[in-house]
């Protein structure tokens, strides 16, 4: 998985929508973070070992999201930056196991609640799917708002005169 024919083949990759990438090369990364991504999955990942990782996600302003941690730890990192050059760069230098990606980079601590709770978040993603009830919901809830307006909207004369109308 790197430039390196002596190194372990241990580091594993896959786009945001599970896509594997089966052999990672630095022209391969950079080509991952020139195309537009998914909108629906804007993540690359990259791991090794049981839980160590790296990952970007593209948010929608066009900055980078950047994360990692380390194998045996629950304490995440992350960055921001504008700078698609700066997140290969920190993604290789990570593949690469040199040092410079933590060193050159201010990383902050993300919060473990937060942690938490994006954690409860991709599990639920992962155990629907795809399947977006959500989405179905918010149309019941626009609709029926829509239709709640509507009424508003109506005359009272004309509410009142509807059903007592007899001959």
């Amino acid at each position: 998985m790197t430039d390196d024919p002596d190194r372990p083949a241990d580091v594993h990759v896959r786009t945001g929508d599970g896509t594997p990438v089966p052999e990672l090369t630095d022209d391969l990364l950079s080509e991952l973070l020139d195309e537009p991504p998914d909108p629906e999955c804007p993540f690359i990942v990259i791991n090794r070992g049981g839980q160590e990782y790296i990952q970007t996600r593209l948010l929608a302003d066009g900055v980078y999201e950047i994360e990692h941690r380390a194998d045996g730890s629950d304490e995440q990192f992350q960055m921001y930056t504008s700078d698609a050059r700066l997140v290969r760069d920190v993604m290789w230098a990570w593949v690469d196991e040199d040092p410079w990606w933590h060193d050159a980079v201010a990383w902050y601590r993300v919060d473990p609640a937060v942690a938490e709770v994006q954690s409860v978040l991709r599990d639920f993603e992962d155990l629907l799917g795809g399947v977006s009830v959500l989405d179905g919901i918010q149309a019941t809830m626009d609709d029926a708002m829509a239709r709640a307006d509507e009424l508003l909207a109506m005359d009272i004369d004309e509410l009142s005169a509807e059903p007592d109308e007899s001959p």
